[in-house]
């Protein structure tokens, strides 16, 4: 079995929270898309706003989550600095030598 160490483990966490919260803003991005092609459509009346409403509150509610989404990621799996990944790159070398 392969053990992985803290800072590898670290890592995949931060890269699989990051794809997430990639996900989240693409969806948020498409909900306001699809709200603005509401409004292009031409024919605006007060059923169709309100749905062009609607449909931006829920683009700016997931807007809202996944920046929160991002700023616990931050605090929870911080980037690792540039040092603290290159002394883990030289480990392995050191190590064959």
């Amino acid at each position: 079995m392969i053990q992985y160490s803290t800072c590898e483990q670290i890592k995949a966490c931060r890269a699989f929270a990051l794809e997430r919260n990639r996900q989240m803003f693409e969806e948020a991005q498409a909900l306001s898309r699809s709200a603005f092609e509401l409004l292009e459509s031409g024919e605006m009346d007060g059923e169709l706003f309100d749905n062009y409403q609607a449909m931006r509150r829920k683009a700016d509610l997931k807007f809202g989550e996944a920046i929160e989404h991002l700023r616990v990621l931050n605090e929870d799996f911080p980037p690792i600095p540039m040092s603290t990944q290159r002394s883990d790159e030289v480990r392995p070398h050191e190590a064959r030598v």
